[in-house]
């Protein structure tokens, strides 16, 4: 009996060690918020869908770190539906237009794209930017009226769904994702309303050929504000496209 008592207590005292340990290695210690944001990668930011799709060197200087070129020969571009293949429209040349004002672009100061992580995003400058979210493109564009421009008995628009596709696809603040082989991006800094007049002053720098083409036709034609260069495509009326050269 006093054996049985020995080995009994020498159990209970063994117990009594591991299990203090047991409970330590099995209860999940909660991290504080400096070590999650320290162990998170870059392709964790670029996978969070936020808002504020971007971020500059001094808030993340690794990610600038791990940025790469891309090899466009081996560039796989995202299949894009369109309502027009844009590459058969040639551009309709307006010989009045001065081009003598026309900066030189430079890779620090030209949004594009380039690598993070075997993902795409768009460097510009200091800045890195992701892939938005629909949503902020759509508040972007909650109070936008539809431009027009007149010229002869013609008139062109530009409705809310044509802006929507210039931002997703040009506008680094509410880029979706997509990548093509010579795409273009706007300066980061341009509001909703920039990007309007833009289009618009465009329009009326070409506003003869504009009234020559009509409203039936399918056309691209350039024009050149604040010393840079845009390519605009106007098909049934409609500005549908607009990208810096």
């Amino acid at each position: 009996m006093r054996r049985f008592f020995f080995i009994f207590l020498s159990f209970i005292l063994l117990f009594s060690f591991i299990l203090p340990s047991f409970a330590q290695a099995t209860i999940p210690v909660e991290k504080s918020k400096e070590q999650v944001d320290s162990e998170e990668t870059q392709l964790d930011w670029i996978d969070i869908e936020e808002a504020k799709n971007w971020l500059i060197e001094e808030e993340a200087p690794e990610l600038f770190q791990h940025l790469e070129e891309i090899n466009w020969d081996e560039l796989e571009v995202d299949f894009i539906e369109e309502e027009v293949d844009w590459n058969s429209i040639p551009i309709e040349i307006n010989e009045e237009i001065s081009t003598s004002e026309i900066q030189p672009l430079f890779w620090g100061i030209v949004a594009r794209l380039v690598l993070s992580g075997g993902k795409h995003v768009i460097k510009w400058g200091s800045k890195i930017f992701k892939k938005a979210p629909t949503s902020k493109v759509t508040n972007a564009l909650a109070k936008f009226t539809t431009g027009t421009f007149k010229t002869g008995s013609h008139t062109f628009k530009l409705t809310k769904t044509d802006m929507k596709h210039m931002l997703t696809r040009h506008h680094p603040k509410y880029w979706d994702g997509t990548v093509k082989a010579s795409q273009t991006f706007y300066n980061p800094n341009l509001s909703v309303n920039d990007v309007k007049k833009i289009a618009l002053t465009i329009a009326k720098q070409n506003s003869s050929t504009l009234s020559k083409k009509g409203t039936n036709a399918t056309f691209q034609v350039e024009g050149t504000v604040n010393g840079i260069k845009y390519v605009m495509g106007i098909t049934k009326g409609h500005i549908k496209q607009l990208y810096p050269k």
